[in-house]
């Protein structure tokens, strides 16, 4: 709500209100009336670099939405459409632009400049990169090129005349020059040639700076000043129009063309500026100049200014596009549909997009034109595009920059664009003081003459009408929009009602000041709406609807204020919508229906859509309990609405809304209420398709929505009670009729069949009985199975009744449903094929493949009893689905692996589960994190659309693999992707991904990111992470600490593996602190929750033996040791080699053997290394031979001891050990370090027979380059 002194300063004005506005703008001032109480705070605008409602200066569409080029047509949510009412008339044009596609077309327009300087605060600066600190780099190398290039002294050396001086350091304040005082509008470049290259797009309109500018004929770039064949080629090309032909002159010129000059080149750069379409990137154009850099050719003026106008104005369209694809991405957000895979492809795109980075590169080219004297060369429109560019970005020392070699210019004047351009850069950056200074510095100009276009000494009334004052509206309408954004509308408002007393008395016309016109009145709507006061909008909106007269065009001025224009009717609804504001919103979706045709409004589709998902979402939420209790269900009228607005729209209705159709149309029936209904056939449709969709769910209604009282109780039942309605059957779509009869034959018996169409009429009984040679047909389904059984009964009670298992039950388990399964089919009855399905499921999880195989033979049977063709298919990809996950949690990764290719070569996509069982479970194999890889492109591939869990499993595959890299790519998609959120397992898996690779930043982000989500449940996997990261990759003892206060604050017990993180912090990392480690290791062993285990041990014997060099203590502890396991005895025998006693090695490993450990091959690898190190290289290569290799492919096991507690598996002395990639490496370099090198090759080319990874051969093959080499090089 407004604050009271914007009421006060509205009721309170001494003005006079001109006769023409008593009735009509005096009501509308009095809608603040209403408002008394404080103003609800601000919501968050969408930052400093975008404009998510209004982005005047910087052309129509905003960083989150994009605007079409009707004033009425293609918005694809609020945000777009009041950047579409502060748009210059430039950007009306005729050409309709539909919103779903990401490339924008521009229009070519004269340029525009400004010439005051706005002094620079401090509190301007928003730690905007600068074009030399963005992160990424240009793909072609040009903003590189441009920086090495302004830095060669050779190539910039002034001939004949001193260079400019350098642009002015935005970091001082800028003080405004006496040159600003010219009023010279003289906007012609003295020292450069004839007029452009004539544009093949047609003719320019001479408003918009956003499109392509040629500025002059480079054919005297050259000393000589001759013109070459190829350059007369190069403009008869770009004269011609033809990009085609430009491409092939361009070619010839950077292939076979010998001694280029710089006005070939130029002239190349000018053709392909001039026919690139909108919405082509930059690549050749780049390109090219790279090649003229590469051969040593000096850019000039007009090299620069071609890169800055296509630079500019692909910026211009990459900023639309992302919008038009922000905007499509958070409409369907919106309208509640889910569609994940086309978010991803769009989120992709826009990282595409903004990876350009045609801004910084813009900006280099201008610094680096004006190092070689440009200043006073450049046209408007470099000035004015780098200043649009700037808004886009919010950058305002760029801005600064810019407008400071602009002011510095005495032939320029500055026309609305470039205020309005400016006024965008300090509004998109919330910096509510400088645009006030802009504003102001806006209207002295204007006042004084010094605005180009601004003629206030015309006649008053031909100033008030001219179209001149629209440029002047629309930088009134950005000062609105600024207001808003800096948190005051009181000073929005105040600016309004100067707009609206200005003219109102025709005795009194100031044409100064603008009247408002309907898109200033979208501006106020707007700004209510994105600060979080939508009630205050509503009201504005509402006294809008009392005035008489339509909006003509959203940037013409009236003194009367008009009804809402098409921009505030989007803004409105879609506020509506997102507040859950639903009575509002359908009596204004009424209102809009009715008056459309008058007021020359157009009732889009997507207004269709936001309403019916809106309501559909209301009605889900009280009709839907996420406890379980059943509630009460909306009423028929309500429910019938939506049903209508989605037959508008041609919408299928959800499951939900079909189930809530059913219940309240059987409910209304049932009380004899229907007369009053008037239901035509395509609700009628709409019903029975509900039916259809109903049955193909194969699931009780009740268990998709809870209602009291659920009235639809199937098929016959509603058919019968429409035939008693009087339902003309026979007039329904053919199919439907086809699949409603397709649905009685296969869910009903004969006899309940015979009593239905006893009761019905003769219409309904004729339409849905199938002849008797048609009823016996088989069913035909996707792949050929069992031939069909009669008798079949699929029972819906006994499938509840077996699902009582699921998903837990404190009594029946997965074991007692299968025997009420069995003893169901002793009775001839089955269950549904869903209910297979989980069984299948959960008996492959406790690795039960015998049952798993009896549920599919069953599932087969039930299958080949389904008439309906469609049902049948859908059931048997189900089950296919479901032994995708059995098989591969049961280790039967082959059968997985067929029931998946059954799926895709019959045309369908397994489930994002079935891809998260086969990734999880691909295992044991010598490159797990390849094979998941290539598992997860499959799915995407196929259109698969992960969910957590999918996510959760691959980006766990890429942590243990340390790819780091593509675990965090994939964790920032999964955020971006509407309805999945990153859970505690995620985060987990991301903060160990950065840990293994010792990113600590980045690690200690995400925990933070992590622990602040509304869904956090603290789990102990991050906090070892965590520990981990500071114990051993970045050893810092402080931050082990920090993080286990953080794990006992946060309620989580410490794990076996946090009190080995302990100790290693006390122990190892200097100064090693003994006593607090050992006490530690008493405090474990004190603590009855956490098993003691050989790591432990371990731990202990390291810190002792390895890094305080106490043989003695070490032995004695690991003789203290009741029974040691392998991971013990690899820690002694690391204490020998690291103290160089390897002659006390061969008793420690008789008693390995005698206590039947298995030793390990980390054992191995010690032992290699230490007698290598010792010399005697022919025990480490028995050692060596002694182990063995697993079959080729599969990853070697018994190597890792179980962790948290579980039992030491023990194996007889003469077990096999595997030979692991590590103890390849500590043999390669055991001989590489006792030089015998042919031993080593020999070594590579067994290794290159095992067929290892390309990343582990490579890499021991990499050790041979080390001169150092010795076995002494790697640990362990």
């Amino acid at each position: 709500m407004l604050p009271k002194v914007a009421n006060h300063f509205f009721l309170h004005t001494s003005r006079a209100v001109a006769a023409v506005q008593n009735q009509t703008g005096h009501t509308l001032r009095n809608v603040l009336q209403l408002q008394s109480s404080a103003p609800s705070a601000p919501t968050a605008w969408t930052g400093a670099g975008s404009s998510s409602w209004g982005s005047n200066g910087a052309g129509p569409g905003g960083a989150k939405f994009n605007a079409g080029s009707r004033f009425y047509n293609g918005y694809t949510g609020a945000g777009r459409a009041v950047t579409q009412a502060n748009a210059s008339t430039s950007h009306d044009g005729n050409a309709e632009q539909s919103d779903e596609r990401d490339e924008i077309v521009s229009k070519r327009v004269e340029p525009r400049s400004s010439k005051r300087t706005i002094t620079r605060r401090h509190s301007l600066s928003l730690g905007t990169l600068s074009e030399h600190e963005h992160g990424q780099e240009e793909p072609l190398g040009v903003l590189h090129t441009v920086q090495l290039h302004v830095r060669s002294k050779h190539t910039f050396t002034a001939s004949g005349e001193a260079l400019d001086e350098s642009p002015s350091d935005s970091s001082r304040a800028l003080t405004r020059r006496n040159s600003t005082a010219s009023l010279s509008a003289s906007g012609s470049i003295d020292d450069l040639p004839p007029p452009p290259v004539p544009s093949a797009s047609g003719k320019s309109i001479p408003t918009d700076p956003a499109a392509p500018q040629s500025v002059a004929d480079p054919a005297a770039d050259d000393e000589s000043g001759k013109v070459s064949a190829m350059y007369q080629s190069l403009r008869r090309a770009a004269r011609s129009g033809d990009g085609a032909s430009v491409i092939h002159e361009v070619h010839i010129l950077r292939t076979t063309h010998k001694n280029p000059m710089v006005s070939e080149f130029n002239m190349a750069l000018s053709g392909l500026h001039e026919t690139r379409r909108p919405g082509e990137p930059l690549t050749l154009l780049l390109e090219t100049y790279n090649d003229m850099i590469r051969r040593s050719l000096k850019p000039n003026v007009r090299t620069y200014i071609s890169l800055i106008l296509a630079l500019t104005e692909r910026d211009y369209e990459v900023h639309k596009s992302i919008g038009v694809l922000d905007g499509r991405v958070k409409r369907r957000k919106l309208i509640g549909r889910q569609e994940v895979a086309l978010n991803e492809a769009d989120e992709k795109r826009i990282e595409q997009l903004k990876a350009e980075n045609n801004f910084a590169t813009a900006m280099s080219m201008f610094d680096a034109a004006l190092n070689i004297g440009a200043r006073n060369k450049f046209p408007l429109a470099i000035y004015t595009n780098l200043l649009r560019s700037c808004a886009f970005q919010a950058d305002v020392d760029a801005a600064i920059r810019v407008f400071a070699q602009l002011e510095s210019r005495t032939d320029f004047l500055p026309g609305p664009q470039v205020f309005l351009n400016l006024l965008s850069v300090y509004a998109n950056a919330n910096d509510l003081q400088g645009a006030k200074e802009v504003f102001q510095e806006f209207r002295e100009a204007g006042k004084a003459g010094r605005v180009k276009g601004l003629d206030f000494s015309a006649a008053p009334e031909a100033a008030v009408a001219s179209s001149i004052t629209r440029g002047q509206l629309l930088v009134w309408n950005k000062m609105i929009e600024a207001y808003f954004r800096g948190g005051q509308p009181a000073g929005a408002l105040r600016l309004l009602e100067t707009m609206m007393d200005s003219n109102a008395n025709p005795a009194e016309l100031s044409p100064e000041v603008p009247s408002p016109s309907s898109s200033t009145f979208s501006s106020i709507i707007a700004g209510f709406c994105y600060s979080g006061d939508v009630t205050s909008a509503l009201s504005w909106f509402d006294r809008l609807l009392q005035q008489g007269e339509a909006a003509r065009h959203p940037h013409e001025s009236s003194l009367v204020p008009p009804r809402p224009d098409q921009l505030a009717w989007v803004v409105m609804l879609d506020f509506l919508a997102q507040e859950g504001m639903i009575a509002d919103l359908n009596r204004l979706y009424d209102i809009l229906v009715e008056c459309a045709p008058r007021d020359g409004l157009e009732v889009r589709r997507l207004d269709h859509t936001l309403v019916l998902e809106a309501n559909v979402n209301y009605l889900q939420s009280g009709a839907i309990s996420t406890s379980g209790a059943k509630k009460n269900a909306p009423a028929f009228k309500d429910v019938l609405r939506l049903v209508q607005l989605a037959n508008k729209v041609n919408v299928t209705l959800s499951k939900e809304l079909a189930a809530l159709y059913l219940h309240t149309y059987m409910s209304t029936y049932n009380r004899g209420n229907m007369s009053q209904y008037a239901i035509g056939l395509r609700e009628h449709e709409a019903l029975l398709s509900s039916a259809l969709a109903v049955l193909s769910a194969e699931t009780d209604m009740e268990q998709i929505i809870t209602i009291k009282n659920y009235a639809y109780k199937g098929l016959i039942p509603l058919l019968t009670a429409l035939s008693k309605q009087n339902l003309q059957l026979s007039k329904l779509k053919a199919s439907l009729i086809s699949n409603l009869s397709d649905a009685l034959y296969a869910g009903y018996s004969k006899e309940q069949r015979d009593e239905f169409f006893g009761k019905v009429s003769s219409d309904f009984r004729i339409a849905l009985e199938k002849p008797i040679e048609s009823r016996n047909l088989s069913p035909n389904p996707v792949v050929q199975m069992y031939p069909p059984i009669k008798d079949i009964v699929v029972d819906g009670t006994l499938s509840r009744y077996v699902d009582e298992w699921f998903p837990s039950h404190p009594a029946v388990t997965i074991h007692e449903a299968y025997r009420r399964l069995q003893d169901g089919i002793a009775n001839s009855k089955y269950v549904h094929p869903s209910t297979l399905g989980r069984l299948i499921n959960g008996f492959g999880r406790v690795g039960d493949l015998d049952k798993v195989h009896s549920l599919y033979d069953i599932a087969q049977i039930v299958l080949s009893s389904i008439d309906n063709k469609q049902w049948q298919s859908q059931a048997w990809f189900q089950i296919e689905d479901q032994m995708i996950i059995a098989c591969a949690h049961a280790g039967d990764m082959e059968a997985a692996f067929q029931h998946r290719d059954r799926i895709t070569s019959n045309g369908g996509i397994p489930s994002p589960d079935a891809y998260g069982s086969l990734i999880e479970c691909v295992k044991d194999t010598t490159d797990d994190t390849s094979n998941a890889m290539a598992l997860f492109s499959d799915a995407q591939m196929l259109g698969c659309t992960p969910n957590v869990y999918l996510y959760n499993t691959i980006i766990s595959k890429l942590a243990k693999a340390r790819k780091a890299d593509f675990a965090l790519e994939l964790f920032q998609q999964m955020k971006a992707t509407p309805g999945v959120r990153p859970s505690s397992i995620t985060y987990g898996a991301v903060i160990a991904a950065c840990a293994r690779v010792g990113d600590a930043q980045s690690a200690e982000q995400l925990f933070l990111e992590m622990s602040s989500q509304p869904n956090f449940k603290p789990r102990i996997p991050p906090y070892n992470m965590m520990m981990q990261l500071y114990a051993h990759t970045k050893p810092d003892r402080e931050r082990v600490l920090h993080y286990y206060d953080q794990l006992l604050l946060a309620g989580v017990k410490p794990s076996a593996h946090t009190y080995k993180l302990l100790i290693d912090a006390y122990g190892t990392i200097e100064p090693v602190d003994v006593s607090a480690m050992e006490g530690v290791f008493e405090l474990l062993k004190n603590n009855r929750s956490v098993v003691l285990q050989g790591s432990h041990w371990a731990a202990l014997i390291n810190a002792y033996g390895c890094v305080k060099k106490d043989l003695r203590k070490a032995i004695s502890t690991f003789d203290s040791i009741p029974i040691p396991d392998a991971v013990a005895y690899e820690s002694l025998i690391n204490v020998l080699v690291t103290n160089k006693q390897m002659a006390l090695a061969p008793s420690y490993m008789e008693k390995l053997k005698s206590s039947g450990v298995h030793m390990t091959a980390y054992i191995a690898n010690l032992l290699i290394k230490g007698y290598a190190a010792a010399g005697d290289v022919e025990e480490a290569r028995r050692i060596f031979e002694n182990l063995v290799d697993p079959p080729s492919g599969v990853a070697a096991s018994g190597n890792h001891v179980p962790h948290e507690g579980s039992n030491q598996r023990t194996s007889p002395s003469p077990s096999l050990s595997y030979r692991e990639p590590s103890t390849w490496e500590a043999m390669f370099r055991a001989e590489l370090g006792n030089g015998y090198r042919d031993r080593a090759v020999a070594l590579l080319a067994r290794l290159q027979e095992r067929q290892f990874p390309a990343a582990v051969y490579n890499r021991i093959r990499g050790i041979m380059s080390d001169h150092s080499v010795s076995p002494w090089a790697a640990s362990p």
